[in-house]
């Protein structure tokens, strides 16, 4: 298969995950990455999908990869803060999220990821300040998303 049909897996895997067939995901983004190894895409893409499936510490090794290929990709740092949350490692996850909301101030996951890490760490004003970016985000989303489905 020619790495032409790379963005088609991705495509593919990700109507896969829409519909909660992980392992099905897995093998296409396998796949993708096979084909093109230096794209960062089929990398975060797969650390999603293992998120969802439970499998952390492989997501955030995927993470890795993505960020070692795209060090200002905010949604690997994002996924990587989530993951290494489910980890307990709060103080890594913290950092991760961090650099997700530097990278992309509209990301209400790492914002709320980043409120919860706060939160673990003893830091409560600030994760208050956190969870409300993300609800804030999270709402302003809701509203646009409304929106769309108004105008079809």
């Amino acid at each position: 298969m020619p790495v032409s049909e790379v963005p088609r897996l991705l495509k593919r895997a990700e109507l896969y995950v829409r519909q909660t067939k992980y392992r099905e995901a897995l093998v296409l983004y396998d796949e993708a990455i096979r084909l093109e190894p230096k794209n960062a895409d089929g990398w975060c893409h797969r650390a999603a999908a293992k998120i969802e499936m439970e499998r952390y510490a492989d997501a955030v090794a995927d993470c890795d990869h993505a960020i070692l290929l795209n060090q200002n990709y905010a949604d690997a740092w994002s996924k990587k803060g989530l993951a290494l949350y489910q980890l307990g490692q709060y103080v890594q996850a913290l950092a991760a999220a961090t650099r997700a909301v530097a990278l992309n101030a509209n990301d209400a996951t790492a914002w709320y990821v980043k409120g919860i890490c706060l939160e673990e760490t003893g830091k409560s004003e600030e994760a208050e300040i956190a969870y409300a970016k993300s609800l804030e985000l999270e709402i302003l989303l809701d509203i646009k998303d409304e929106k769309n489905r108004v105008r079809k």
